[in-house]
């Protein structure tokens, strides 16, 4: 099962979803607009083709580039509230941290189109871990009720390599998640909580 809701934006569908296409409504706009100019005998049509897609882009990176941090947030707090629902009593003697890592990235975007989301609970003699995402093209978040829960002693290493974290297990298995910056705050709650488990 899963959590899952959606994010608020002040700017009109259409614009938003242009505005992380954009690549493709410019493609589309002079396609389309070139097509009505000189193929169909359409000029004021071609020509309002021509002007309109590249403006309704423009628009949709001008809106994405001042919102997506803000929503990004906002979907990240959802994602966190609900896994503190989730874990219930444990929460309150957990240490949570978020893990984040961008996939669909956009030229001239400085934002992704999603964000794999990991909730972090560091208890007092094990982690808990939960899957999410925020979904910024879509306007929602969505959050794994399934807990990956592993206790210090199955616990070998954990290092952040590569723009994620990885947690070897004792049996040899490991778990990966995704993070576009080193969490080092998590990293550290990690060494003092589990002394015996390499953490780099």
């Amino acid at each position: 099962m899963t959590a899952e809701g959606s994010l608020d934006i002040d700017t009109l569908t259409p614009v938003w979803t242009a505005g992380w296409q954009w690549p493709w409504a410019v493609v589309l706009a002079l396609v389309l607009g070139g097509n009505f100019l000189l193929a169909a005998d359409r000029p004021l049509l071609g020509t309002a083709v021509l002007v309109g897609g590249p403006l309704l882009a423009g628009a949709g990176v001008r809106a994405v580039s001042a919102e997506s941090a803000t929503l990004r947030r906002a979907g990240t707090e959802q994602i966190r509230a609900a896994a503190v629902e989730i874990l219930g009593d444990e929460a309150r003697g957990a240490a949570l941290f978020t893990l984040s890592g961008g996939t669909g990235s956009v030229v001239g975007l400085d934002a992704a189109k999603r964000y794999e989301t990991t909730v972090l609970a560091v208890g007092s003699e094990s982690i808990s871990l939960h899957d999410g995402e925020v979904n910024l093209l879509g306007t929602s978040w969505r959050l794994d009720e399934t807990t990956a829960s592993v206790s210090c002693d199955r616990l070998d290493a954990v290092a952040y390599t590569d723009g994620a974290v990885e947690f070897a297990l004792t049996d040899g298995t490991s778990l990966t998640y995704a993070s576009d910056d080193r969490p080092t705050a998590a990293l550290t709650a990690l060494a003092a909580t589990c002394p015996d488990t390499t953490v780099e």
